[in-house]
């Protein structure tokens, strides 16, 4: 299937069925780290790719031959297509946006409203070190510095230091406690050195949790051992 293939079929009537076979990677965003991300994957072979694109002179960009390119904006593939989707493809992020919980905007049903708050300044202090991220999100890292492209994100010390890591920061996200607000952390896993995805099953579970518990404030993350973001939404139901 080409590119043309899958613009006339996604506006005409959507992909078939079976577009997606268990064990697809997703690849939102054709920029350097989804270049970088098609490069290591297509190394390995045996993998089903999807770069997922607006920018269309982005998406030339990608060559391989065993890559599907879809001209479309990644958060609104993802939801358009979510009954589509196993819950086994793996969704890589790869590009500037907090894309787990952008999706979760996009996907939750119409009859909940969905307000985008910032997120509590307060919690800085329980975290190693943070930098205010996009639309009110938080960026947070146990390091201070760049991290190698390559880093294996070993068990329980960082490769560039030496130090012992302690709690990985997808749990460390997890167990925050803020009066108020209820929390789901997404963790990021290694596909390979440097490069990492969260299964769409993973998405799912959160638009479920969250659908089951409207009414409330959320703090969203997505992390991996090292690194995460987190971003913050109130969700009422209409009515």
């Amino acid at each position: 299937m080409n590119t043309a293939d899958v613009r006339k079929k996604d506006h005409v009537s959507g992909l078939p069925r079976n577009s997606f076979p268990e064990g697809s990677v997703i690849i939102i965003g054709a920029g350097h780290f989804g270049k970088r991300a098609v490069d290591m994957l297509c190394a390995r072979g045996n993998t089903r790719l999807w770069v997922v694109e607006r920018d269309e002179k982005a998406l030339a960009d990608i060559t391989a031959t065993m890559v599907e390119r879809v001209p479309a904006d990644g958060v609104h593939f993802l939801a358009d297509h979510a009954d589509l989707l196993p819950p086994s493809t793996i969704i890589v992020p790869a590009l500037p946006v907090h894309l787990a919980f952008e999706w979760l905007r996009k996907a939750l049903k119409r009859n909940y409203r969905r307000s985008r708050i910032k997120v509590p300044a307060q919690i800085k202090s329980i975290l190693p070190h943070t930098w205010e991220g996009s639309e009110g999100s938080l960026l947070v890292s146990y390091a201070d510095f760049q991290c190698p492209d390559n880093c294996p994100e070993p068990a329980d010390h960082c490769t560039v230091t030496g130090k012992r890591r302690g709690k990985p920061m997808y749990k460390l996200l997890g167990d925050l406690a803020l009066p108020g607000f209820r929390v789901h952390v997404i963790r990021s896993r290694q596909l390979a050195p440097g490069l990492g995805g969260y299964s769409f099953g993973e998405l799912k579970r959160l638009l479920e949790r969250v659908e089951s518990g409207v009414d409330s404030k959320w703090l969203v993350g997505t992390a991996c051992k090292c690194h995460g973001v987190v971003s913050a939404l109130e969700v009422k139901r209409k009515g």
